[in-house]
């Protein structure tokens, strides 16, 4: 008995380190997006507005995701397999993301 309280307190101790992490995600997405938004990022070329568009809706897709996972896992109060495997995804999107908008920012700065 007392192996499934031990296993039980660690799943939920790693749901919500998941969940929290999720939320810290969002946090750092909705800072790039600021600064994805901001004037000094606006494009100056047609490539760099397609790429701008195209940045702007993966954000606002992966923080919408992310928040559909996090209220799940809420809900739940224990992660299965499933939603671990795609919380696993999703923060490598982040970081493939993260370096998407730092090499724009990057190259909307030359063209100024």
């Amino acid at each position: 008995m007392r192996t499934l309280q031990t296993t039980s307190k660690r799943s939920l101790q790693s749901t919500s380190h998941v969940i929290h992490r999720l939320e810290r995600t969002n946090q750092e997405l909705q800072g790039l997006s600021d600064t994805l938004k901001s004037y000094v990022c606006e494009p100056k070329t047609y490539s760099l507005f397609v790429r701008f568009e195209s940045l702007k809706r993966r954000l606002e897709n992966l923080i919408s995701g992310n928040q559909e996972l996090i209220s799940t896992m809420k809900e739940q109060k224990q992660a299965i397999g499933d939603q671990l495997e795609l919380f696993r995804d999703r923060i490598r999107e982040f970081q493939e993301l993260e370096r998407s908008v730092l090499e724009y920012i990057g190259m909307a700065r030359m063209h100024c």
